[in-house]
């Protein structure tokens, strides 16, 4: 389970992930989710490491860069 307070939401719009692994995609959709749930945007994903093996880009719809992939 993830949790975020709302209030820590209430500043900006916009919002880029940035998590150190990229596998099934599961935790960045979780994150991805409760952005949109409180009407915010998600403009990116930045992650250390993609397992490109796994595919979990292919869940997500938008922009993400990868600094390793193996």
């Amino acid at each position: 389970s993830l949790f975020v307070q709302k209030k820590a939401l209430q500043k900006y719009n916009s919002y880029a992930i940035v998590d150190d692994l990229l596998a099934t995609g599961g935790t960045v959709n979780c994150v991805s989710k409760i952005l949109e749930t409180n009407q915010k945007e998600v403009v990116g994903l930045l992650v250390v490491v993609e397992l490109s093996r796994l595919k979990g880009k292919s869940k997500l719809n938008f922009p993400i860069e990868s600094v390793v992939n193996f």
